[in-house]
């Protein structure tokens, strides 16, 4: 884990969870860990952590923004498409969530595991991405378009960082898994369908 690799490593670390579902959505508040002169905050934004709430991305980003963060990365498992029709972006959502449980298979995980995944992964991200579309059925800017308009800039991962992800990719011992680069985004493919993204950012 993070706080494993830093200890390795020599570097100070601390990890703080925020759940932006139990921030005040009116205001979205710091929450009262502050950080130093002498520390780097990073942020790790899941794109799907706002999936029944679309309409608060703008808001969220502005959090962000306040803890000044030296990097932003975003993970993308291709679900929040809230700038497509109401059925489109469902469909879209499916698919994503298919191309997921196809792959389990590739890699045969034991039906309890599968179970566990769809019951406590997969059924409530379901949930959340049409309750969030309910919520909010008209469409918005894609998710990139509303940080780029919210003061981030996307960072291009370096050749290195690149092969760091393939070495890790390489480590299953399973084929046709494989890390694609799209644009400015690392992208995690089974059998050339894309299952996760990431990508980053600073402001």
């Amino acid at each position: 884990n993070l706080a494993q690799f830093a200890n390795e490593v020599g570097v100070s670390f601390e990890l703080d969870v925020v759940n932006f579902d139990l921030l005040d959505q009116t205001s979205y508040m710091l929450p009262i860990f502050r950080s130093d002169e002498n520390e780097a905050v990073a942020v790790n934004f899941p794109i799907w952590s706002f999936a029944n709430q679309p309409s608060a991305l703008r808001s969220l980003l502005r959090f962000v923004k306040q803890l000044s963060p030296k990097i932003v990365v975003s993970l993308d498992r291709g679900c929040a498409r809230s700038d497509l029709p109401f059925a489109e972006h469902i469909l879209h959502a499916l698919q994503s969530y298919i191309n997921l449980l196809e792959s389990l298979d590739a890699v045969n995980a034991t039906p309890d595991a599968v179970n566990k995944i769809e019951r406590f992964l997969l059924r409530p991200r379901i949930e959340s991405t049409v309750l969030g579309r309910v919520r909010a059925p008209e469409k918005m800017p894609h998710w990139k378009t509303l940080f780029a308009s919210a003061g981030f800039s996307p960072v291009t991962f370096s050749n290195f960082t690149e092969t760091q992800a393939e070495c890790v990719v390489k480590r299953t011992p399973v084929r046709e898994f494989h890390v694609e680069k799209h644009q400015a985004s690392l992208v995690l493919c089974w059998q050339r369908r894309e299952l996760i993204s990431a990508s980053a950012w600073r402001c």
